[in-house]
């Protein structure tokens, strides 16, 4: 199968499934749903021991979990508070300050990044809109925040200042955190230091109003997987579902103080032969009462590097189930690349 055709088959099946996904029962989520890895001893001794052992308990958590907390990732509390402050005073302007930077018009500096209004049928793309609004932001080859649409600074002074700290420092912890996920997968730890020489990633905040009474298929953001290596989420408020494979359900996360909400997606998925499992979740139409903002990094390899499956999760039993295709041929139809 071509690539283009591979990609384009492959979201046709994500939508189709999404839309069977039965979301109507939600249950609290327990540690063994969303386990807790922190990091902080590793990032302080750098031993291989230590990174061994986090290998080994996200081996797990790929397999089997695929969502987890992190904590000990270093981020100052401040940074994350000036984001989130960020998002607020942008995402609250009127529509007619924020249309201007709007994502994918004729005038649109950056393809794929910019800013979204509530209803939006795209990422993830839907038959209905998303009950949220959201501003985003995109790194790839060549490209950087510098040549982002920027809102005027007049009205959201602190605004770019906010946005490219937290974004340096949610890039850190994911680089720091690909040699974690090299040694959950038996691989030597600087295994993708090639395909993360120039990541390719999205940084999306994200502003949920509240709603009344809306249809049982409407929501907050729609059932999906996400198309990455891994993502990176800051959230201030519960609203975030996620599909427990062991226990057949729907299960609400919580907030953790100073945690990261970690998840992986398809790209990795993919590179792991399906070895790590990519999974499903949504946000519920928000209840309030008041807004909920969360702030998702999407991290992915180089948008070129040709993905070949891992030679430790492919053999004679297990043949390679995916081509070799980079993340641009295999996952950018999902997002209107």
């Amino acid at each position: 199968m071509a690539t283009d055709d591979f990609a384009e088959a492959r979201e046709r099946e994500l939508v189709a499934e999404a839309e069977l996904w039965d979301v109507s029962t939600i249950a609290p989520a327990t540690h063994d749903d969303i386990p807790i890895v922190d990091v902080s001893a590793w990032r302080a001794s750098g031993d291989p021991a230590e990174l061994d052992a986090l290998g080994d308990q996200v081996r797990v958590i790929g397999e089997e979990v695929g969502f987890h907390f992190l904590t000990g990732h270093g981020i100052d509390a401040s940074v994350i508070a000036d984001a989130f402050a960020a998002a607020k005073a942008f995402l609250t302007l009127p529509d007619d300050a924020k249309l201007p930077i709007r994502m994918d018009t004729p005038d649109t500096v950056v393809p794929g990044a910019g800013y979204l209004p509530v209803g939006e049928r795209k990422l993830p793309r839907r038959a209905k809109g998303n009950l949220n609004e959201a501003i985003i932001f995109k790194r790839d080859v060549g490209l950087s925040l510098a040549d982002a649409a920027w809102p005027d600074p007049a009205l959201v002074p602190d605004f770019r200042r906010a946005i490219e700290v937290y974004a340096a420092e949610i890039e850190r912890v994911a680089l720091e955190l690909v040699p974690v996920y090299a040694r959950a997968l038996q691989l030597p730890a600087d295994f993708f230091a090639g395909a993360m020489r120039d990541p390719f990633w999205r940084l999306r905040m994200t502003r949920y109003h509240p709603v009344g009474d809306v249809p049982a298929d409407e929501f907050g953001i729609a059932p999906h997987v996400d198309t990455t290596f891994f993502t990176l989420l800051a959230q201030d408020t519960e609203g975030l579902t996620i599909r427990s494979e062991r226990r057949g359900e729907w299960v609400a996360a919580p907030v953790v103080a100073d945690a990261l909400v970690v998840n992986t997606g398809e790209l990795l998925k993919q590179w792991s032969n399906d070895r790590f499992v990519s999974v499903k979740h949504f946000v519920p139409p928000h209840q309030g009462p008041a807004d909920r903002y969360s702030i998702p990094f999407f991290f992915n390899a180089n948008a070129d590097w040709p993905m070949r499956v891992l030679p430790t999760c492919t053999d004679e039993a297990h043949p390679p189930r995916y081509p070799a295709v980079s993340y641009r041929q295999s996952q950018a139809a999902a997002q209107g690349e």
